[in-house]
């Protein structure tokens, strides 16, 4: 098992990509937290790593909420001893339209649910993983920030999330000679609850399908791989990547 033994935290862990996430570290050993807004959603997923084998901790919080944070932190210490992995994935609905019609409101609560959350959550483990000796931090960009898309006004969105790959540099450079690593795995669009309602409409799916060169969207278990890759020890010589998973899109 490639996370054997290893304790991990994720974000937004109920659905989508952090579900995939957390249910693939737990199949590969790992014991994971879970934490999200919507308890109902957190228990099934705890529910279902339990009744494959694994081992699970639903912890509801926000991200944007530092007390919730930390009672995440000290809920995983408290029940598995020590965090291992933290993977950043959490996010909520993005705002589409132009620039001059984004209000001041829209533009700070996108950057502290994609942005600013990362920032505390990776304060808060850092200094665990200080006392460890090491850690494995895994960010979810997009290549919204890697590359503007005349398709998507998403102003906020995208900056948040470049500030997310910039951010993986600045924690991969400051603390890898205490053993800590950080990567960014950035995915083109993929099939989340999230993007549901851009893709109801079958015509503008099929169209935005075309523009990939693999022929199809991503799918929340091809970002679980990328990230299964940065938490394992197998990436133990690979700090401060940003990697596309995107279906050829960028290229």
């Amino acid at each position: 098992m490639r996370l054997a033994d290893k304790v991990a935290i994720v974000t937004g862990g109920g659905t989508g990509i952090g579900a995939a996430v957390a249910t693939m570290f737990a199949r590969e050993g790992a014991r994971v937290t879970i934490t999200g807004r919507r308890k109902e959603t957190l228990d099934q997923i705890a529910d279902e790593i339990a009744s494959a084998g694994g081992h699970a901790l639903a912890v509801p919080g926000s991200v944007t909420d530092e007390a919730d944070v930390q009672r995440t932190v000290q809920a995983t210490l408290g029940t598995f001893g020590r965090i291992d992995v933290l993977v950043n994935n959490a996010g909520s609905l993005m705002h589409a339209g132009p620039l001059h019609e984004t209000s001041d409101e829209i533009w700070a609560g996108v950057l502290d649910v994609f942005l600013t959350s990362v920032f505390r959550f990776s304060r808060a483990v850092i200094p665990v993983m200080l006392r460890q000796g090491g850690g494995s931090i895994v960010n979810i960009g997009s290549a919204l920030g890697l590359k503007a898309s005349p398709a998507f006004p998403v102003h906020p969105y995208a900056v948040a999330k470049a500030g997310v790959a910039m951010l993986t540099k600045t924690i991969a450079m400051h603390y890898a000679k205490s053993g800590i690593r950080c990567n960014c795995v950035a995915p083109a669009v993929t099939e989340t609850p999230l993007t549901a309602p851009r893709l109801r409409d079958g015509a503008a799916r099929k169209a935005m399908e075309a523009q990939y060169p693999l022929g199809r969207l991503g799918r929340p278990v091809d970002i679980a791989e990328a990230v299964l890759y940065f938490a394992s020890d197998e990436a133990s010589w690979t700090t401060g990547t940003v990697l596309p998973v995107d279906g050829g899109i960028l290229a």
